[in-house]
């Protein structure tokens, strides 16, 4: 009798993860760090570095760009003047898309590995079990996640730094005048699909940003996203 119990059971979760609209998996959470604290100088450094991206200080980032900083992952990703050109930080600085996209990154917290502080936590806390192409992060404490891409659509659950499964749906409407997320498409851990903003995402190949010292100077020595 308790053999065809089990066997029973077995058939019932087999059928009920077919219905299910992506594949469930181990949920996987990463609480967010920010270790900068036990390094007084790399600390004062930071504060230096938030205080120029807040007030785009193109001075303050000129100096502290290493001559062979990495940006890309190909030929002409690597060296300073290549790098400003990259960001358009060389002619019109102000107006360059690099200050949302640092300061985002450096919002995120620092850790400390290989002699390199770097940003954001989860470039060297994501688990060896997380895909780094197919995973993201929710950046937030009970996030919500809705049954369609819209502000209006129904909370299907609540997550909290919790890693997320990327689905890539070419079906998902242009945005509207009045909808105020870019909606991303996700497969949750107990095997259900439902969307969310995407400024509460973030992929461990997202950008990354490393500071190293360098003739007692802290200098940026590699700021890139995706991979090689």
């Amino acid at each position: 009798m308790r053999q065809q119990i089990v066997v029973i059971s077995m058939l019932f979760t087999s059928f009920y993860t077919q219905l299910l609209p992506c594949e469930p998996f181990e949920p996987v959470f990463l609480k967010p760090v920010d270790t900068s604290r036990e390094d007084k100088d790399f600390f004062t450094f930071k504060q230096k570095l938030e205080k120029s991206v807040k007030e785009k200080d193109i001075k303050f980032i000129d100096s502290i760009i290493d001559p062979k900083i990495s940006f890309a992952f190909d030929e002409d990703g690597m060296g300073k003047s290549k790098f400003l050109k990259y960001w358009k930080l060389d002619k019109n600085p102000k107006n360059s898309e690099f200050w949302d996209e640092l300061s985002q990154t450096i919002n995120l917290g620092f850790t400390y590995k290989d002699n390199i502080w770097s940003a954001p936590f989860l470039f060297n806390l994501t688990p060896e079990s997380i895909d780094s192409y197919s995973f993201s992060l929710i950046t937030g404490s009970t996030v919500n996640i809705r049954n369609k891409p819209s502000k209006k659509g129904a909370i299907v659950t609540q997550l909290s730094w919790e890693f997320v499964k990327n689905e890539y749906d070419e079906t998902i409407p242009k945005q509207v005048p009045n909808e105020p997320c870019n909606w991303k498409k996700v497969c949750i851990s107990d095997g259900q699909v439902g969307y969310i903003c995407e400024q509460y995402l973030r992929s461990p190949m997202d950008h990354r940003v490393g500071f190293s010292k360098k003739n007692k100077n802290w200098m940026m020595i590699f700021f890139v996203e995706g991979g090689d």
